[in-house]
């Protein structure tokens, strides 16, 4: 894995430091979740979809979104 750097402002990293104390994780496994959360929905207009798993889409033979 690479190693990157970035800016958080004080209060979101405090934030972050809570919920990787309370779930047992490190700040780069809860980082790299939530990157992976966020890149698995659609944005469009303002609205936030998620694709239906590929499962879903496979068994209904077609691509559809579900707003969060």
């Amino acid at each position: 894995m690479r190693v990157i750097t970035f800016k958080v402002d004080e209060e979101l990293l405090q934030k972050l430091d809570l919920y990787c104390i309370n779930n047992n994780l490190d700040r780069s496994e809860a980082i790299r979740d939530a990157i992976k959360l966020y890149l698995s929905c659609v944005h469009h207009k303002g609205r936030v979809y998620r694709l239906n798993s590929i499962g879903e889409n496979y068994q209904n033979r077609e691509i559809r979104v579900q707003e969060l």
